[in-house]
């Protein structure tokens, strides 16, 4: 299955563009009580998309991980 535009426009993008409209966040992990990676999944399309916010820049971005079957 296609992702939405609304997930395939922010994939790529730096964790600090804000999508908030139909994604529900599913997982948050934390290292040492910092925020490292949170997951939501998407209720238009059911991809789950993970939001990185460690790692050099180039890292710190939105990812489409999984789609739906």
């Amino acid at each position: 299955m296609e992702v939405c535009n609304g997930c395939s426009d922010i994939d790529g993008r730096p964790v600090d563009v804000q999508r908030q409209e139909n994604l529900t966040l599913i997982g948050v992990a934390e290292c040492n009580g910092t925020l490292v990676l949170e997951h939501y999944r998407c209720d238009t399309c059911r991809a789950v998309i993970a939001r990185q916010f460690t790692g050099d820049i180039n890292e710190r971005i939105w990812s489409v991980i999984e789609t739906a079957h």
